[in-house]
């Protein structure tokens, strides 16, 4: 297999306009040692490890006092906040609410696919308002795709969303996805 990659679309989403002004001088140091400096133009792609060492920088520095995936999971939604203001995020996001949820994790596969070059989806319907999705995220990723998906649901029209990790190993995850809404 081919080096796992994270593209720019989601490092700007998360450090350069999800979190403006919380990225301390400290911390903006731990992610230059990491191999990310925010000083510097975006590199066109990070390292999946380079992206974990950061992400796990980050919540531990922003959220030292919560458990590490109720951190991580903040991430996640944090990003789709910040996703929402690049060129990019604003085109999937706005989409996302004129699909509604079914239609949004149909088409996850895709928006995975901006911001890495290694996820795969296997989505399950477990009924009308209630899916299983499988994602070949490692290790506490697993927590930060929650709050992604938490926060795309919320996008695409099902505020009541719930994303729970109903299982998972070391290279995959696999969650439960519920959500109450007018759309369906």
């Amino acid at each position: 297999m081919a080096e796992r990659l994270v593209f720019p679309p989601i490092v700007e989403g998360l450090f350069v306009r999800g979190l403006t002004g919380r990225v301390s001088p400290l911390l903006k140091e731990r992610l230059r040692s990491e191999g990310l400096d925010l000083d510097r133009p975006l590199l066109p792609a990070y390292p999946l490890e380079t992206w974990i060492r950061c992400v796990a920088v980050t919540a531990k520095s922003l959220h030292p006092d919560e458990p590490e995936a109720v951190a991580w999971r903040l991430l996640g939604e944090r990003m789709i906040d910040g996703y929402r203001d690049t060129m990019m995020g604003r085109a999937l996001l706005g989409v996302m609410k004129l699909l509604g949820p079914w239609r949004m994790l149909w088409k996850a596969q895709h928006g995975f696919r901006t911001s890495n070059n290694y996820t795969e989806v296997r989505i399950t319907e477990r009924g009308q308002n209630e899916a299983e999705v499988w994602l070949n995220e490692p290790g506490n990723l697993r927590y930060f795709k929650q709050g992604v998906m938490l926060a795309m649901g919320r996008a695409a029209g099902a505020p009541a969303c719930t994303v729970e990790v109903s299982q998972f190993d070391e290279e995959s995850v696999t969650y439960r996805i519920v959500w109450n809404d007018a759309q369906g």
